[in-house]
């Protein structure tokens, strides 16, 4: 019975256009998927799905389906998702690079598809879709005549990317960085290490696995390419200004219009993975003259006097220190715009204190402090003669900067998802504080 519902589905979804979980999304010939979530339940949304031109619908319970559209009742709408998403992994006869980490994983996902691209069609993990829903429903979408995928593999907790691996099963497996992220759930950096680590679970032999080479030790790799310091893949000569980010590898220049050291190390991984799949990393390195930066992820702005850059989208030690190191390379007065980084458990007090010496230590020269964690680095900032202020809501920080635009300056926004600090750029440029 359950091989005849697969089959029955697996028909089925051969003529939807695309598989969708949000019912706002849905157009005509599309399969929605009914997810029960922690805030709302996809049921709910049936009506409104069909009435946006839903083909069918997949669902945990019967549902009233109107004439000529379909719905496959199952046990688990996720499950069966996944199962959709494992029939087209069995079909697909491309590559598969699978991207996993603490930082730098979207960014890095962009650039290795950006330069795939100048080779043959690439599917990749849109946005940041990268968790046990996002991967599937990513992956049952990808078109057809592609030669490439490449998928973002996110994880808060060990098991997380072993999921996603069984699911994608790549040729190539990729870990960007690794630090501290979700200490709530993954609760120590060890359980970080292996955990990102599980993106090389059950590799063959003519496989690869490419990883930073400050982590290379800690895993058993057939074939293993490393980057970063200690490596063939090493960066030199690196020097950052408004333009972007230009340094040597291997003897070869490379230019990048995105001014960020943890790009450096975005590229290096990404030349690894050219040459693991047998090309010449030298033949594309040209094409990141033309490589831009996602959004909220060191995207920069001209806002009066102020050359901000934002990178919003997300924070944890690693990439803070990543974001203060390339923002003390800059000529000229040097503003960090700090929120919260969250999900760092018991130490999150210590990881925030961190944050306030590494300001000093680093010649920032002023820091304004957002968010109940940032308090901590606030206090260690001030103890050490630092200029900085500190605030509890975000209006407040807003309005204490359109006094400053006229100050010229180098301006970090940093700050994770939850603290939404691209909420200071919109302000500011909603009040046309442009000259």
């Amino acid at each position: 019975m359950i091989k005849e519902l697969e089959g029955r589905l697996i028909g089925a979804y051969r003529h939807v256009k695309r598989v969708v979980i949000d019912s706002r999304q849905v157009q005509e010939g599309d399969l929605f998927v009914a997810l029960k979530g922690s805030r709302h339940d996809g049921h709910d949304f049936v009506d409104e799905a069909f009435s946006r031109g839903a083909y069918g619908v997949l669902v945990e319970k019967e549902v009233k389906v109107p004439e000529g559209r379909f719905a496959f009742v199952v046990k688990d709408t996720l499950s069966a998702l996944r199962m959709l998403a494992l029939r087209k992994r069995k079909t697909f006869s491309g590559k598969v690079i699978a991207v996993a980490g603490s930082a730098g994983k979207t960014t890095t996902k962009e650039m290795i598809s950006f330069l795939l691209s100048k080779l043959g069609k690439v599917c990749k993990t849109p946005k940041n879709l990268n968790s046990q829903i996002g991967v599937p429903l990513s992956v049952v979408n990808f078109d057809e005549d592609c030669q490439f995928w490449v998928v973002e593999l996110g994880a808060s907790q060990k098991g997380d990317v072993a999921k996603l691996v069984d699911l994608v099963k790549p040729h190539v497996r990729v870990i960007t960085a690794i630090g501290e992220e979700h200490l709530e759930t993954f609760g120590c950096l060890d359980d970080v290490i292996m955990g990102n680590g599980e993106v090389f679970k059950d590799m063959d032999q003519n496989h690869f696995g490419i990883c930073p080479h400050y982590v290379s030790h800690c895993y058993e790799i057939p074939n293993k390419i490393t980057f970063g310091e200690g490596s063939d893949f090493f960066a030199e000569n690196v020097c950052i200004n408004k333009e972007g980010v230009f340094f040597r590898v291997r003897g070869e220049e490379v230019f990048i219009p995105i001014p960020s050291l943890a790009v450096v190390e975005n590229a290096l991984c990404s030349f690894a993975v050219l040459e693991s799949i047998g090309l010449n990393w030298k033949s594309f390195k040209d094409y990141l003259k033309n490589f831009h930066p996602v959004e909220g992820r060191f995207k920069t702005y001209q806002l009066g006097k102020w050359f901000v850059i934002d990178d919003s989208y997300n924070a944890n030690p690693l990439s803070v220190k990543k974001a203060l190191q390339t923002l003390s390379k800059f000529e000229g007065f040097k503003v960090a715009i700090l929120g919260d980084m969250l999900e760092l458990g018991e130490d999150s007090q210590k990881y925030h204190r961190e944050v306030g010496k590494l300001c000093h230590q680093l010649g920032i020269d002023f820091c304004l402090f957002y968010g109940e964690h940032m308090r901590f680095a606030w206090e260690e900032c001030i103890s050490m003669g630092c200029k900085a202020q500190y605030f509890s809501d975000i209006f407040s920080l807003v309005e204490s900067l359109e006094g400053f635009l006229y100050v010229e300056a180098i301006v970090l926004l940093k700050g994770s998802r939850g603290m939404r600090l691209e909420r200071v750029l919109e302000a500011l440029e909603n009040k046309k504080f442009r000259i």
